[in-house]
């Protein structure tokens, strides 16, 4: 079965309080091989344990200059995409049309790794 990265509207509380509300990329923990930390100076650091399959990797664009980030799930291969609307209408089906007015898209990316092919999907709702 097809692993999911979700992507959609979030929401992040800041250290201290206060929350924010922006584009959320959600990413399957994989047997707790990552742990997240947030220090006093606002610093977010994610670990990513020795021999997990899940691995980031900053480069330099060779087409931008641009400076990125790259996280990469070894030996994973792209099953398929899907578009979520809640509340979908016609003008939702069609190519490069908007979401349902007022509703938030969100898009799944299903993954499938050969280690893990039978585990259903996590299902997570959206803010």
């Amino acid at each position: 079965m097809a692993e999911p990265i979700n992507i959609r509207h979030g929401a992040y509380t800041k250290p201290g309080g206060g929350e924010v509300t922006g584009l959320c990329i959600v990413l399957d923990n994989q047997d707790a091989q990552w742990e997240v930390t947030t220090s006093d100076n606002y610093t977010t650091i994610i670990k990513i344990k020795n021999g997990a399959k899940w691995n980031a990797q900053e480069y330099t664009d060779p087409n931008t200059g641009n400076r990125m980030v790259q996280i990469l799930r070894e030996g994973a291969k792209l099953n398929g995409l899907a578009q979520d609307f809640t509340q979908p209408t016609e003008e939702a089906y069609t190519a490069n049309a908007s979401t349902a007015n007022g509703e938030v898209p969100g898009l799944k990316i299903y993954y499938t790794t050969p280690e893990d092919s039978i585990t259903p999907p996590i299902k997570v709702t959206s803010r």
